[in-house]
Parts: C-alpha cells; sequence; structure tokens
C-alpha cells in the first residue's frame, strides 16, 4: 500500500525505472576489470540499500517486509538471468550482499529515512492528496 502522498505513483515509478535500470546494468557485459577486488559486493551492497529506503519511503510502514521480500527476490532473479549469459555468471555471495544493503536500508528508513518522500513533498510545498 502506497502511503498518502501527492506523488506517490511518481516516486514508486521513479523507483521501478530503477530497478529496470539497476538490471539492464547487471546484464551489461562487463566493461573491464574492477578497480579492486570486491567491487561489486559493495556495488549490491549500495544499490539495494538504496532502493531499500526508496520504497520504504513510498511505501506504508505496514508493506516493508513485503518490500524487502520482493527485493531479495528480484536479486536472485539478476544472479540467475545472468548465469544464463555468456558473460556474467551467478554468485551467491552478490545475493548476500544485496540481503546485506536490504536489511541496512531497513534500518536506516526506520531511524528515520522512512519520511523522506514525506519531507520532500513538505519542501516542494505539496502535501498530500
Amino acid at each position: 500500500m502506497l502511503q498518502p502522498l501527492r506523488y506517490a505513483r511518481l516516486w514508486l515509478g521513479m523507483g521501478l525505472a530503477a530497478v529496470l535500470v539497476i538490471l539492464l546494468l547487471a546484464l551489461a557485459p562487463l566493461g573491464g576489470p574492477p578497480l579492486f577486488s570486491g567491487v561489486d559486493k559493495v556495488e549490491h551492497f549500495v544499490g539495494f540499500l538504496g532502493l531499500t529506503v526508496w520504497f520504504l519511503g513510498v511505501v506504508d510502514e505496514r508493506s516493508a517486509p513485503t518490500v524487502a521480500l520482493l527485493l531479495a527476490s528480484y536479486g536472485v532473479l539478476i544472479e540467475v538471468l545472468q548465469s544464463f549469459t555468456p558473460y556474467r555468471s551467478a554468485d551467491l555471495f552478490d545475493v548476500l550482499s544485496d540481503v546485506a544493503g536490504i536489511g541496512a536500508g531497513w534500518l536506516l528508513a526506520s531511524a528515520g529515512l522512512r519520511h523522506w518522500c514525506r519531507r520532500l513533498e513538505a519542501r516542494l510545498g505539496v502535501g498530500p492528496p
């Protein structure tokens, strides 16, 4: 369930667009060797932390477990799809990094970042519909 926000559908759409962009990046050929070992785990962690904070700012509090489960499933889906490409491979540690990012994002949302969307709309001078 979405929060009572003036632009809830826009915020949700932007989050879904980010999900699509991440999927496209995850399935694209690698652009060269990483700058340091484990960089992809950091990318997974930060990406899923960001997605979690984003979506928890758009949905009501009761939907948080569903969001976490959907994002974890999305992380697994990415790895499954990568296993079908000739230039990527599935990695359990990527999924663990995703789940750690989801957990950290949930903690940050619980600590106050959950209200980012409401605060932004208030700064823009718009209230709930």
